[in-house]
C-alpha cells in the first residue's frame, strides 16, 4: 500500500512543475512582448532609412552604416517589404544598398547551404531584390522542389540563353509546384523565349511538351504553328488538348484545318478543345461542322461547339437557331442555352 507521505511528495512535485510551467509561460509571453516591440521599433527605423536611400539620387553613408548595425533579421524584413513597392531605378538603388549593407552576400551564402530551407530563404531574398547571379542556374537543378520553384521565379528577372535553356528543361519536372513556377516565369519573360520554346516543342513530347504548349498558347506566335500541328497527332490526350488550344490561339489556315480534323477525335476533351479553338479564331467556314457537334454524346463538346458558334457571329447564330427546330433534344437544348447567354458570357 502506498504511504500518505509518498503521495504528498508526488503531489508537491506536480504542483511545483505546474507552477514552473505557468511561470515559464508568462515569462515567454513577456519576453515575446518586449521582443516584438523592439523588432517593430527597429524595423520602422530601417524602413525610414531605406525610403530615404531608395528615393534619393545620392547615398547617405551614415544611413547605410546605421542599417549595417541593425540585426540581420530586421534588415531582411525591411528590404523585402520595401522591394514590393519599388521598381525601375528605385529597385536598382535598393539592390545597391542591400549589397552595401551585406544582405546580398549573406543571401548568397544561404543559397549554398546544405539545408534546403536556408537555400530557399536565400533564393527568395535575391529574387525579391532582382539580383542577377549565376547561382540561379545551380538552384534550378536543386534536389528540393520548393527551391527549384523559387529559383524559377528568380530566373524570370534574368532571361539569358543559359537560364532559358535550364528553365525549358524543367518543364518536365515531376513536381507540380516547380513545373507551374517555371511556366509562370517563362510567361513573365515574354517574347524572348519564343524562339527557344519553339525549338523545344519540336524536339520534345509528353509532359514536357504539354507544359510548353501551355506557355506557347499564351505567347501565341506563328513560330509555334508547326510544333502545334506535330503534337496534335500524338497519342497523349493531354498533349493533344494543349496542342488544339495552341492552334486556336495561333489562328492560321493550317491550324484551322487540323482543328476541323480534331472535331472527330476519339476523346471528348480533345473534341471540345478543337471546337473552342475554332471559335477563338472565329473560323466561320467550320460553322456547319460545329453545328453537327451540337449532337455530340459528350456535354462538354456540345457546350464548346455552341459557344464557338456564338462567337463566330451571324453565321454561327443562324446555325444555332436552326438547331432549335431540329428533332435532336440535346442539340436544341444546348442551342437554347447558348442563345440565352449575354454576349460577354458567351465569349469563348
Amino acid at each position: 500500500m502506498i504511504s500518505r507521505q509518498l503521495l504528498n511528495i508526488v503531489m508537491l512535485v506536480e504542483i511545483g512543475l505546474l507552477v514552473l510551467a505557468v511561470c515559464l509561460f508568462f515569462a515567454h509571453g513577456l519576453w515575446l512582448f518586449f521582443y516584438e516591440r523592439r523588432l517593430a521599433r527597429l524595423t520602422e527605423a530601417a524602413r525610414e532609412s531605406l525610403a530615404h536611400l531608395a528615393t534619393r539620387g545620392t547615398v547617405n553613408v551614415e544611413e547605410i552604416e546605421a542599417l549595417r548595425r541593425l540585426p540581420h533579421d530586421v534588415q531582411v524584413i525591411a528590404f523585402l517589404e520595401m522591394s514590393r513597392h519599388l521598381s525601375g531605378s528605385g529597385k536598382e538603388r535598393l539592390g545597391f544598398v542591400a549589397l552595401q549593407v551585406g544582405v546580398v552576400d549573406r543571401a548568397r551564402k544561404l543559397c549554398e547551404s546544405r539545408r534546403w530551407a536556408r537555400r530557399l530563404r536565400g533564393a527568395r531574398i535575391l529574387s525579391r531584390l532582382d539580383v542577377v547571379d549565376p547561382l540561379v542556374q545551380r538552384l534550378l537543378s536543386d534536389p528540393h522542389p520548393a527551391v527549384r520553384a523559387q529559383a524559377a521565379e528568380w530566373a524570370a528577372a534574368q532571361p539569358s540563353v543559359a537560364v532559358i535553356s535550364a528553365m525549358l528543361a524543367l518543364l518536365a519536372d515531376p513536381a507540380t509546384q516547380a513545373r507551374f513556377a517555371v511556366q509562370n516565369a517563362l510567361l513573365r519573360m515574354g517574347s524572348i523565349v519564343a524562339g527557344p520554346l519553339a525549338t523545344f516543342l519540336e524536339r520534345n513530347s509528353g509532359r514536357a511538351a504539354e507544359a510548353g504548349l501551355r506557355v506557347a498558347e499564351s505567347l501565341a506566335g506563328p513560330t509555334f504553328g508547326q510544333a502545334g500541328l506535330r503534337l496534335s497527332r500524338t497519342a497523349d490526350v493531354g498533349v493533344r488538348i494543349a496542342a488544339a488550344k495552341l492552334l486556336g490561339a495561333v489562328g492560321d489556315a493550317a491550324g484551322a484545318e487540323r482543328l476541323i480534323e480534331l472535331l472527330d477525335d476519339s476523346d471528348s476533351s480533345v473534341r471540345a478543345a478543337a471546337a473552342q479553338g475554332l471559335g477563338r479564331m472565329q473560323h466561320w467556314k467550320a460553322a456547319s461542322l460545329l453545328a453537327h457537334r451540337l449532337r455530340d454524346s459528350a456535354w462538354r463538346v456540345r457546350r464548346a461547339a455552341g459557344l464557338a458558334l456564338r462567337s463566330i457571329g451571324a453565321p454561327g447564330v443562324l446555325f444555332l437557331r436552326r438547331a432549335l427546330k431540329e428533332d435532336d433534344a440535346f442539340a436544341a437544348d444546348m442551342a437554347q442555352q447558348v442563345l440565352d447567354l449575354p454576349a460577354a458570357a458567351a465569349s469563348v
